[in-house]
């Protein structure tokens, strides 16, 4: 496997505790690869309570200011997790969001994988393959996105970009990117309807003003929002720091008008959105 390179943690987090996000899990799942956790927040968020109940000497809380009246388009997000990257300390920086979490059978690709492109200067980041998990913890999203480098190269020339999805090079060159073998389990739509529905009326805050938010989304029933119609069924293990929040799912979503074999790939609406997604047809 090579010898382990040290690594930073990095995440943002704001309101987390009303949305259900899995932030201890998120922070529990990072602990076992890094040197520290920089997590940036504003004084004052009841998410911090969660931090602290780790009691893990190796997270650094940084505090910000969090005005989202400055920002549309998710910008403020990428704000924050630059802020966090410029206080961490090691050569590589290992970045999650509060709804993601890594599965421990990952761990020696990751460290492997660093390990071999650690002296490969013309690597910036290492990539993961992504989970989408929908309405409940039984269904995954394939049209969303797969693939974001998270794992960065801290040494200036990366940044944080658009919504804090991904990273790019400050000087405007592509990103130069080698798999991690690993993968990231994003929750992030796995939730109660109402906390689905509030969340989702926060983040389209982010990205639009309030009258484009009252007349495409509040509107919308909470059961809508969950839909897994357009999701597979997960067959496969949750990550292990996952399974007691997994086992108290206590909500079931709207299967919709999906076919009785329980896939999408019988449902043309399928077919269309991931047209849509590598826009070979116009978006809605």
């Amino acid at each position: 496997m090579g010898r382990e390179v040290p690594v930073s943690g990095f995440t943002i987090i704001r309101s987390a505790c009303g949305y259900e996000y899995p932030l201890g899990e998120s922070l529990r799942s990072l602990l076992p690869l890094v040197e520290e956790i920089v997590v940036v927040a504003q004084p004052g968020d009841p998410a911090l309570a969660a931090v602290r109940k780790l009691g893990d000497a190796r997270i650094v809380i940084v505090d910000s200011d969090w005005d989202e009246s400055r920002e549309l388009g998710g910008r403020t997000l990428a704000r924050q997790t630059n802020l966090a990257l410029a206080r961490c300390r090691c050569a590589w920086a290992l970045y999650l969001q509060a709804d993601e979490v890594l599965h421990e059978a990952d761990y020696d690709a990751i460290r492997s994988s660093l390990a071999r492109w650690d002296g490969a200067p013309a690597v910036d980041a290492l990539s993961f393959r992504f989970l989408h998990f929908e309405g409940t913890y039984d269904y995954v999203n394939p049209l969303r996105y797969r693939r974001q480098s998270r794992l960065v190269r801290n040494d200036g020339r990366l940044e944080s970009v658009r919504d804090a999805a991904g990273f790019g090079r400050a000087d405007g060159r592509p990103l130069r990117t080698r798999p991690s073998g690993a993968r990231v389990f994003h929750y992030g739509w796995v939730a109660a309807p109402a906390a689905l529905k509030a969340k989702t009326l926060a983040l389209a805050r982010l990205y639009h003003d309030e009258a484009y938010v009252r007349r495409r989304w509040v509107p919308v029933p909470a059961e809508a929002i969950g839909s897994v119609e357009l999701a597979f069924r997960w067959r496969g293990r949750h990550p292990a720091v996952m399974r007691e929040r997994v086992a108290q799912q206590d909500w079931r979503v709207d299967r919709g008008r999906r076919p009785p074999l329980d896939t999408p790939l019988l449902n043309p609406r399928f077919y269309g959105a991931w047209l849509r997604k590598w826009r070979l047809l116009p978006r809605r």
